[in-house]
């Protein structure tokens, strides 16, 4: 915390550091490496078990749509074969059974990120279980026989709660800085879901954890041009993280102290004043922090969702015209998805139209809420274009997490409000596993066919009777739509 507890005005971000006598009293990265050693598979309760089921099953779904149809998967995938990648015998999701390790994973978390349809965890600002399932598949398919699907469970489990407790100490903070937490706080739940499967000793997590912190990279510069960096922000988190474990365990030195030092990651990353290495530490196996993570039920940014549900239930209540939309949101969620920038107003790329408060709202008026990655297809719509132009997006301090609020005003002078403090999926507004299926079969079934994508969720929830290779089998087959 700075020394009086905020940022004074005029003050650089970056000199809110963290407390010297506290960081010397809590050995955060020691503390992390014992938790990642110790942990047992009895924290796997029924409500770990089913919360667990819940992500991976919606990950496979996200995963697999991306990697048969989505634009940036030929190149990234062109990519991995020139540099050799295709020369091994690990599974990427879509793409067949032929990879080295961390290029099978860089591609099922690149995969799992590219719709931006995966989950997410507000606290944090971040995703963090397309890190943490993406490294612990490809290291439980590495063990083979050697681990079992209790084993994998946790190692999802740890790699979410280590990705999701930086997150909350890096906060949004890190975005004013240009970092992308999902990236950055991933590559240490990577880490240690590694670890956790291979049974690693702590000294030797601690030295990963070290050269993690020497590659936890992300750059929110995407914004820009709407580019795929942000979708490859995760692969290369996950690929990182397999050679920050085999440096690890070959007996290279990695720095100590990595996450509370000096110079170390949350010093660095973020000028976050409220960094509290008590909170960071406390509970862990016993308070599972990750377990509020949300799943997403529209592939968009989350700090969008709330207008993308109101705007369509609005519209579906009323034929009437439209004069005016004003979209607040928090002055940290606005300087992401509501400025407006020429590529925010009309974008010209997924990407970018991901991240436009604009678009969504436009698209969700228009065609419906659930429209889903087909929205894409209509950039070029001009009825979009034209609502868009009446679309003002407010700045809001009084507005907290992902929660917005819309104002309609129509063309006969009547007005309507709406408010929406927590979108769909958050604990707060859940999202039913009914609908976590519904949302897997409408992305598996175009993959996968009916009867195999039946077969891939029915596998999940009965994990515990497969091994993590059976399921590996069904999600390898190459399939593709270009």
């Amino acid at each position: 915390m700075c020394s009086n507890g905020v940022i004074p005005n005029g003050a650089s971000a970056v000199s809110c550091k963290l407390d010297e006598s506290q960081a010397a009293k809590i050995p955060v990265t020691q503390i992390f490496a014992d938790f990642v050693t110790n942990v047992h598979t009895d924290s796997l309760d029924s409500q770990m078990r089913e919360k667990l089921k819940e992500v991976i099953v919606d990950y496979i779904g996200v995963t697999a749509a991306a990697g048969y149809s989505v634009d940036s998967t030929p190149p990234i995938y062109k990519a991995v074969l020139a540099l050799g990648g295709a020369k091994g015998s690990s599974t990427a999701i879509t793409k067949g059974k032929q990879f080295t390790p961390q290029y099978a994973a860089f591609l099922n978390a690149t995969f799992g990120h590219s719709m931006d349809f995966d989950d997410t965890y507000s606290p944090g600002t971040l995703h963090a279980g397309v890190t943490a399932i993406s490294a612990a598949l490809t290291q439980a398919e590495l063990l083979g026989n050697a681990s079992d699907s209790d084993r994998f469970l946790l190692a999802v489990a740890v790699g979410y709660e280590v990705t999701c407790r930086l997150g909350r100490e890096l906060g949004y903070e890190a975005y004013s800085q240009g970092m992308h937490n999902t990236a950055t706080a991933g590559i240490f739940g990577s880490v240690a879901a590694i670890s956790v499967l291979k049974r690693l000793p702590s000294r030797t997590i601690e030295m990963a954890f070290g050269f993690a912190g020497s590659k936890a990279a992300g750059s929110m510069q995407y914004l820009e041009n709407g580019s795929h960096n942000k979708r490859l922000h995760a692969g290369f988190a996950v690929h990182d993280a397999f050679l920050c474990v085999a440096l690890a365990e070959a007996g290279a030195l990695g720095a100590t102290r990595i996450i509370e030092g000096k110079f170390g990651f949350l010093n660095a990353y973020s000028p976050n004043p409220n960094k509290d290495l008590t909170r960071l530490t406390e509970g862990l196996g016993t308070h599972w922090e990750w377990l509020v993570s949300a799943l997403k039920p529209y592939p968009a940014c989350r700090m969008t969702h709330g207008f993308i549900e109101m705007a369509g239930d609005l519209a579906h209540k009323h034929s009437k015209e439209v004069k005016r939309i004003t979209c607040a949101l928090s002055p940290s969620n606005f300087s992401v998805v509501g400025q407006r920038t020429p590529n925010k107003l009309h974008p010209e790329n997924i990407v970018d139209a991901q991240f436009s408060a604009y678009f969504q709202t436009a698209n969700a008026w228009i065609h419906g809420s659930n429209t889903g990655n087909a929205a894409y297809n209509k950039l070029d719509d001009p009825r979009i274009h034209a609502l868009c132009e009446r679309i003002t997006c407010a700045e809001d301090s009084s507005i907290k997490g992902f929660g917005s609020t819309i104002e309609i005003e129509y063309v006969d002078g009547s007005k309507e409000k709406q408010d929406m403090p927590f979108p769909l999926g958050e604990a707060e507004h859940p999202y039913t596993r009914d609908r976590v299926d519904q949302k897997f079969f409408s992305l598996a079934i175009e993959v996968y066919g009916k009867d195999d994508a039946t077969r891939i969720r029915d596998m999940v929830n009965s994990i515990e009777r497969h091994k993590i290779a059976e399921l590996l089998d069904l999600l390898g087959r190459e399939v593709s739509a270009f």
